[in-house]
């Protein structure tokens, strides 16, 4: 499908709105997404009034030297651009074009000082808009900024160069890092000092380039009798392109290589936000540093249980704070004391697992975006823990041992009451038996024996149960270190899910971006399979094939 400049527009505001999105939420930095920003929908007919007709922009571009204002004067028939010392080849542009177009006024990155408009009444001449650009190789700075902010706003480009410096490298390099831009014609000109071995040198240069069959033209504008060159080919060459179907074919070419640059752009952005697989790293890393941080912690947090525990039995006022001798000596009266549970070693064990979790994220966008998320699970870790001991040691100490544990201890409370007053009935049946009999008989009545007897029963059927009562009680100390241990463990699971969720949060946040920017890459229009004139081919390089120098 063809693109059209109403398509890019869209889809160029769509991926920007994207892209700044993306920064305000702290996926993208404002470097990465500034060269978004910066691409243009500048083209050449946004130089020109809608009401105007559309002409050929054709620009002179070379080195200092080459005879560029030569060939346009010539070209144009008339003394239109200055030469020799009096061109100001670092200051201005100059611009040749029929009376009758009408520009617009000229954006705010042009420099109104630096550009110079000679008009003409030549109907010949009406479809051509001639462009005298600066010398790229000069030394003033802002020289091929001000040529590189015209680019965009030119058809093609007549690259100038002489037999002593067609190979010159600062026009080479920017050829070859603007040349898919473009359509582009190449002159030798000053041909009457050139040899044929220097044309074929300069075209297979050119082939380098990415050009399989550059249009590559000689010609000679000094004064006097002209030497014999392709400028009648060239002229003929310029008003074969100013045909209406040319410009409108290279301004769909254009705006289609602006369509592929947005793409690539975005798809840049979207890479700089990390990829599908990192997730699963993610997941994997998570749980393996976490169970070997698990380990290190419940083994470093015995001590502090077994200190709690012992606090508790000391009946201090909160069991989970480390009193002012244990924690920090020097710690002042009426501050706060630190968890014993969770201290400055346990926050780092937690710290150094998330970093090494971490390692498997593949772009500093991820990575930053996570770091910030585990901020907040960092920060209540502490509280987290400390909750869940605090919890656990409440409950232990409500309901101290296992269910068995706590039946037995039931039986033999019950047993230590019961089985003394069975003792104790019996010996009564026992005493009342024989006083009834010695009552009847005349016999005597319970001696010595039987009261040692009773008694001893009655202390027997008492001592068992209660010892074992006793012995079946958890000490206070080993319940609450026992319910510390469970809280620590609690504690640990709610930290590690915090953290996994933080992960699944961050995400569906990532999925949600990255999915945004794949439907707007297959709606941007990419214009593939758009039809070309041979000329036109011929002028545009395959930069894929090209051979690219460091």
């Amino acid at each position: 499908m063809t693109a059209t400049d109403a398509e890019f527009q869209r889809a160029l505001a769509q991926a920007r709105r994207w892209a700044l999105e993306a920064e305000a939420d702290g996926w993208l930095s404002g470097d990465a997404v500034a060269p978004l920003l910066d691409l243009g929908d500048r083209t050449p007919a946004k130089l020109f009034d809608a009401a105007t007709h559309r002409p050929l922009v054709a620009a002179f571009f070379g080195g200092t030297g080459v005879g560029k204002s030569s060939l346009l004067n010539r070209l144009a028939g008339n003394a239109i651009a200055r030469v020799g010392v009096e061109r100001p080849t670092s200051r201005e542009i100059s611009l040749f074009h029929h009376e009758s177009l009408h520009l617009r006024q000229l954006p705010e990155v042009f420099p109104v000082d630096r550009v110079r408009a000679a008009l003409h009444r030549d109907e010949r001449r009406r479809q051509v808009l001639w462009i005298d650009m600066p010398d790229i190789d000069s030394t003033a700075t802002d020289n091929r900024d001000l040529v590189l902010s015209w680019l965009p706003h030119i058809d093609v480009l007549i690259y100038v160069v002489s037999p002593e410096r067609y190979r010159d490298d600062k026009g080479w390099r920017l050829l070859r890092e603007q040349g898919c831009s473009h359509a582009w014609l190449f002159v030798i000109n000053q041909w009457d000092r050139g040899h044929p071995d220097q044309l074929e040198d300069f075209r297979a240069l050119l082939k380098q380039g990415g050009f399989a069959e550059p249009v590559l033209l000689r010609t000679c504008c000094r004064d006097g009798e002209p030497e014999p060159d392709d400028f009648a080919e060239l002229e003929g060459l310029i008003q074969s392109l100013a045909d209406h179907h040319v410009v409108e074919q290279l301004e769909r070419r254009a705006v289609m290589l602006k369509g592929r640059e947005l793409a690539t752009l975005t798809r840049g952005l979207v890479a700089r936000l990390g990829s599908a697989s990192a997730w699963e790293s993610l997941d994997r890393s998570w749980s393996e540093v976490f169970a070997t941080a698990r380990t290190t912690l419940e083994q470093g947090l015995e001590w502090p249980i077994r200190e709690i525990a012992r606090n508790y039995v000391r009946s201090e006022a909160n069991p989970l704070q480390k009193s002012a001798d244990l924690a920090r000596p020097e710690r002042p009266s009426g501050s706060p004391a630190p968890s014993l549970l969770w201290d400055d070693w346990a926050a780092m064990q937690l710290e150094d697992a998330i970093d090494r979790m971490l390692l498997e994220a593949d772009s500093p966008a991820l990575l930053a975006k996570l770091r910030g998320a585990f901020d907040d699970c960092q920060a209540r870790a502490g509280r987290l823990l400390h909750s869940q001991a605090q919890l656990q040691l409440r409950q232990a100490l409500a309901n101290p041992g296992n269910g068995f544990h706590r039946l037995l201890l039931r039986l033999t409370g019950i047993a230590a009451i019961l089985l003394p007053l069975a003792a104790i009935g019996w010996v009564s049946w026992l005493a009342v038996s024989a006083y009834y009999a010695s009552a009847v008989n005349h016999a005597g009545f319970l001696g010595l024996d039987f009261a040692i007897h009773s008694g001893l029963l009655v202390i027997m059927a008492w001592l068992l149960p209660y010892f074992l009562n006793l012995r079946l009680r958890p000490s206070t100390e080993r319940v609450a270190a026992t319910g510390l241990r469970r809280g620590v463990a609690a504690g640990l699971d709610l930290i590690e899910t915090e953290v996994a969720d933080a992960i699944a949060r961050v995400r569906a946040e990532w999925r949600q971006r990255v999915d945004e920017a794949e439907r707007l890459l297959s709606g941007m229009p990419q214009g593939d399979g758009m039809p070309e004139t041979a000329l036109v081919g011929r002028m545009v390089p395959n930069m894929t094939a090209a051979v690219r120098e460091d």
